[in-house]
């Protein structure tokens, strides 16, 4: 082949391979931040490099640089002998990050309301349904999973480039205690909040979503903080709950 040809493939060449790089490192970066949110890992537990890079079927490089982003965003923290694991809120800080949820989550439900559409109506109706099939399965990865969309569904129609970031922040925070409230018998996960939400965007009153959104809040953190004051089981739960969601 003339020197010419290959001078002349070069800059083209190069460019595919780094964006296929950066596509898996983002791929591995995104599942892991949505699992933290959804509350596919405990609080406490040990994030394995080489369980998460089987899981995914990459080396571990990306693995490790997408737990390093997450740590630098406080969803997940290094330990004093270098691994790194998801934090353990306190009943305090826990009962704090739902206090600060409750004043973003509802200004993002009211903006929501205001700029409600039939389509994001039916989009969220699709979305509690498959929640309450969840729920009716005893799903728990389907509830989990269901019960963030409905919700980033209806914050992202807010249309807010300040409160979806600090809404993110702050699932990614208390989202691996997800779990807990499951167990719970205070809470009855039978997503009616939920219904006073779409209620609210049906009738276009901004207060009843929100009240909704606050509702369900509350009702959480009334199952989640008592459940972190007791730890003990936290751990024979993570491992089956990861399973579970790399698994699928």
């Amino acid at each position: 082949m003339p020197r010419t040809a290959q001078v002349a493939r070069a800059p083209t060449a190069v460019p595919p391979v780094k964006r296929v790089r950066g596509h898996v490192q983002n791929q591995v970066f995104e599942r892991l931040r949505r699992g933290l949110m959804v509350g596919a890992f405990m609080p406490g537990q040990v994030m394995s490099l080489r369980k998460l890079a089987n899981s995914f079927g990459t080396s571990p490089m990306p693995i490790r640089e997408a737990l390093t982003r997450l740590v630098v965003v406080n969803a997940l923290e290094e330990t004093t002998n270098g691994s790194v694991c998801v934090p353990r809120p306190t009943p305090e800080r826990l009962s704090e990050l739902f206090s600060v949820r409750e004043l973003l989550e509802g200004a993002a439900a009211e903006a929501a309301c205001r700029n409600c559409t039939p389509a994001l109506i039916e989009a969220l109706t699709e979305i509690n349904a498959e929640l309450l099939a969840a729920i009716a399965k005893r799903n728990v990865l389907g509830c989990l999973s269901s019960n963030q969309r409905f919700h980033f569904t209806l914050y992202e129609a807010a249309g807010s480039e300040v409160l979806m970031p600090l809404i993110e922040s702050l699932w990614l925070q208390f989202g691996p205690t997800m779990y807990l409230s499951l167990l719970s018998p205070e809470m009855p996960w039978d997503a009616s909040a939920h219904i006073e939400i779409l209620e609210g965007l049906r009738t276009a009153k901004p207060t009843v979503a929100r009240r909704g959104v606050l509702n369900d809040i509350r009702t959480t953190g009334r199952a989640l903080v008592p459940a972190m004051a007791s730890r003990a089981s936290i751990g024979l739960l993570a491992t089956r709950l990861d399973d579970l969601y790399f698994g699928s």
